[in-house]
């Protein structure tokens, strides 16, 4: 099988996959719950993390917003790179007659933005806070987030999974990285 062809296969399956998954939409609740979880994950929330984690440990908040402050700073700059490179057509566009419930706030979809910011700041919590058992609740929102997007029609299934591998990936390099300027 040739790359163009495999490349052809894996998109068909990513639209079929995609059709399945907004039929979910057509339920009020599930539509509204969709809107919830995708606004969390809008950007505005991420600074009151650090906030919060000042309530239980000044250090832990000084490291989490370092580990954010990097991590966001690399994410949004190869988030704009590959969006720009890729330049993958959102539902809307690729799919004849399809509408979305929301309407996006750029034009392409790989990688999708929110899913990537909440695994950046999941995989961050789950790095950084002592080992409670409470790691599963902050990566059941960030994948909730995924499946929101792709519910509302803005993203493929695909795209959440590159969003989901860059946060998480951008994490770990971003406490890396904090780790050797602490």
């Amino acid at each position: 099988m040739t790359t163009l062809k495999a490349l052809e296969t894996l998109h068909l399956l990513d639209v079929a996959t995609f059709l399945r998954i907004v039929q979910w939409n057509t339920r009020k609740g599930i539509r509204r719950f969709a809107r919830l979880i995708s606004c969390s994950a809008d950007g505005w929330l991420y600074p009151v993390v650090p906030a919060l984690a000042a309530l239980f440990s000044i250090s832990l908040a000084i490291q989490l917003l370092m580990v954010l402050a990097i991590g966001f700073s690399i994410e949004r700059a190869s988030y704009y790179v590959l969006k720009n490179s890729f330049r993958r057509n959102r539902p809307p566009r690729a799919i004849p007659g399809y509408q979305s419930v929301i309407t996006a706030s750029d034009e392409f979809s790989f990688p999708s933005g929110h899913t990537s910011g909440a695994f950046l700041v999941a995989t961050a919590l789950a790095m950084l806070l002592p080992p409670v058992g409470i790691a599963g609740y902050f990566y059941g929102w960030a994948t909730l987030v995924a499946l929101s997007r792709v519910i509302l029609g803005v993203h493929f299934p695909l795209d959440t999974l590159a969003g989901a591998l860059l946060g998480s990936s951008l994490a770990w390099v971003a406490l890396q990285l904090a780790g050797d300027l602490l």
